[in-house]
């Protein structure tokens, strides 16, 4: 269950200790869901609920559900070998809806939206009850017409008429590279003499603003996109995305305060993806940083300070910020951890506290593709 709360975001963060207030269904207690209406290129009233399941993960070798690294790919060829993670999936998004959660975050690169969409049948749930976010490229690749094929799979593996958002996962080739081929548009075919990283998002982009004009998905937006990618839509006269994507959790707050500030006063939707950092595929290193943000001594004594857990912190912490996000986890007392975790108030001082933390940048941690 969740209500849904109209209005901007100033108004929705006015009404916090409203949305705050908990209700019972069936045997578990939930605290009602505060919303983000979307705007610009978003259909009007488009509302996306602060907590989302992040379905995406880093378990390559069918490791059993629930266990470090989550598993939740279905076979493909640089993937799991069969029979695959699916199984996986379908559990932990069934669980995801049972409790009460209402927002998914899926990408056609996760290789698991068929099972997605077999957990949403399964469900119960109306469809219009859900909101499903997916993502074109990158290890697919981008381009006009690449990107009008690939929101077709995207639709037909999740068995579904349209989505509610849809993104471009990436500003470029992934840095890991491109598993399906390469670009058919000579601007994103790296190996082309006509290729250029720019041209490739404006027509990329374009290609989006055709699926949004035909009613297929309800808002299109971007993810790890920086200023100078959103400028360049800006310069081309283009609408802006509703939603820009990026890692964002204690450790990369500086890292990404301008972007998140140039979304915030450009309308567009700052959401975050890895908010607890990526336990069970990465450990931050020492000695400045904890292994884990869950582990870091100031988030540690934040949250006994507020009686919660520090995942349950964290989200708020960012939630404060006007930072809407989706944790991935398999369990559902972590699932339940954060669909309550929006119900207390953070006090200025303890929020700026946080700012002070060591940030994770590719000077320390060059490796991981998430530094900046």
């Amino acid at each position: 269950y969740q209500r849904r709360v109209h209005g901007d975001l100033n108004h929705e963060m006015k009404a916090f200790s409203f949305l705050g207030a908990l209700f019972v269904c069936s045997h578990v207690v939930l605290a009602i869901m505060p919303t983000v209406v979307l705007k610009n290129t978003a259909v009007g009233g488009v509302t996306l609920p602060a907590i989302g399941l992040g379905t995406g993960a880093y378990g390559m070798e069918n490791e059993a559900y629930g266990t470090y690294p989550e598993c939740a790919d279905e076979p493909h060829k640089t993937g799991p070998p069969p029979p695959g993670c699916g199984e996986n999936t379908v559990r932990m998004v069934l669980s995801w809806l049972r409790l009460g959660g209402r927002r998914l975050d899926c990408a056609n690169s996760y290789y698991n939206q068929k099972s997605v969409g077999k957990a949403i049948a399964l469900s119960g749930v109306p469809r219009k009850e859900i909101f499903i976010l997916s993502k074109v490229g990158p290890t697919l690749p981008l381009g006009y017409n690449d990107t009008l094929s690939q929101f077709e799979d995207v639709l037909a593996d999740l068995n579904v008429s349209y989505v509610d958002a849809l993104l471009i996962h990436w500003p470029g080739p992934h840095p890991g590279g491109t598993d399906e081929g390469v670009s058919t548009d000579p601007l994103c075919n790296e190996s082309s003499t006509l290729y250029n990283a720019k041209e490739c998002r404006i027509t990329t982009w374009k290609a989006m603003l055709q699926i949004f004009h035909s009613g297929r998905a309800r808002s299109i937006g971007v993810s790890n996109y920086n200023e100078t990618h959103l400028q360049e839509l800006i310069d081309a006269g283009l609408p802006l995305p509703a939603i820009n994507q990026c890692h964002f959790h204690p450790y990369s707050y500086a890292l990404q305060r301008n972007v998140m500030q140039f979304c915030q006063q450009h309308q567009i939707t700052f959401l975050a993806y890895a908010p607890l950092g990526t336990p069970d595929a990465h450990k931050f290193p020492g000695p400045q940083m904890s292994p884990t943000v869950l582990t870091d001594p100031v988030v540690v004594r934040m949250a006994k300070k507020y009686n919660v857990t520090p995942a349950q912190f964290i989200l708020n912490w960012a939630w404060s910020q006007g930072v809407p996000s989706n944790p991935r986890t398999q369990s559902e007392p972590h699932m339940l951890e954060n669909l309550n975790a929006l119900n207390f108030e953070i006090d200025m001082s303890d929020r700026d506290q946080m700012y002070s933390l060591p940030q994770d940048t590719c000077a320390v941690d060059p490796t991981w593709y998430q530094c900046a």
